[in-house]
């Protein structure tokens, strides 16, 4: 969430240390040439910073993703980041719910629950970046900012929460002096952390490049002992992909945090400035409809210490698998 300091500034980041904190805790090597994730052992995906992949059979969905995301036509690029500037995503802000629907603040898209005492280990969607322009009655001197992303636990507010997430970002910013407003997008993302702005900062991806009407596929997975998570994000537009595999920002005892895997997100948001609760403008972007959106879920087996696959769902805006559809107003 976003932080301020007494007086009502933005806190101080040490972007360079934390720069150097990603990357000790990031897992992500380039790929060789002719690399297929399709074939390669699940031994040489771990050590290249993949998810695991998943098993046709018990997992047929995801494993459709994959064909699709990990084409032979998709190069890899290196993982290259840069520290964001002090904007970030946060938890729903909650206006108004039913039983199906809720309304909130900041949040456009939808969220599942896992069942039967199953938590989630992967979450995967497809997007086209909308394009922004600035809303009826904008003015050129405002800041207009929009992500669309995926993510695990953001919807509920539980001790100790987390909310890994990647995506992509949408802005209109001011131009300089007499110039035009200018607009920019970008690949993300960020493992927000309740109560600790240090940890929550957003990190731009610098690979793979992303344009407006691009079609871009997201994957995210949890490593089995639950203390990190697997991201890939593949603009198949360009037939570019990125992945690496963070480790969990740290407790105040030390250690990983867990993920829960208690919900699953896509989401079209409006963000944050840190020293101001309120979100920043948001712009005109459209219509936003998220494809082949689904997600595992996993059942611990109480004489093992292994987790057991169950089937998988994909899931839309019913149970039938629709896709989520956004407009903004």
């Amino acid at each position: 969430m976003a932080m301020s300091t007494r007086d009502g500034r933005s806190p101080a980041y040490d972007t360079e240390g934390l720069k150097q904190a990603i990357e000790n805790s990031t897992t992500s090597v380039l790929p060789p040439t002719g690399f297929r994730a399709l074939v390669a052992s699940q031994d040489e995906l771990k050590a290249l910073g993949f998810p695991r992949r998943p098993d046709p059979v018990l997992q047929p969905a995801e494993y459709a993703f994959w064909q699709k995301m990990f084409s032979p036509t998709v190069a890899f690029e290196a993982f290259d980041i840069r520290v964001l500037s002090p904007v970030t995503a946060g938890l729903r802000r909650s206006f108004n719910q039913s039983p199906r629907r809720e309304s909130s603040l900041n949040w456009s898209g939808a969220y599942i629950t896992p069942r039967d005492g199953t938590v989630f280990s992967s979450v995967w969607g497809k997007f086209q970046v909308p394009t922004p322009t600035q809303p009826a009655n904008g003015r050129a001197s405002e800041t207009y900012h929009s992500s669309t992303w995926i993510g695990f636990d953001g919807q509920r507010r539980y001790y100790r929460s987390t909310l890994p997430q990647i995506g992509t970002a949408q802005n209109i910013d001011p131009g300089t002096g007499a110039g035009n407003p200018t607009t920019s997008f970008f690949a993300w993302w960020q493992w927000w952390v309740r109560g600790d702005p240090a940890q929550s900062h957003p990190i731009t991806l610098v690979s793979p490049k992303i344009h407006a009407g691009d079609l871009i596929m997201c994957l995210m997975h949890v490593a089995p002992d639950r203390t990190g998570v697997s991201f890939v994000i593949t603009n198949l537009t360009t037939s570019r992909s990125v992945q690496f595999f963070q480790t969990a920002p740290l407790t105040g005892l030390g250690q990983p945090f867990n993920i829960p895997g208690a919900t699953a997100e896509w989401v079209m948001e409006r963000s944050a400035a840190p020293g101001n609760p309120t979100p920043l403008q948001l712009p005109d972007y459209g219509t936003v409809v998220f494809h082949d959106c689904g997600a595992t879920c996993m059942r611990h087996m109480i004489r093992s210490p292994a987790w057991i696959f169950g089937d998988t769902s994909v899931m839309g805006c019913d149970w039938a698998g629709s896709p989520l559809t956004h407009h903004c107003h």
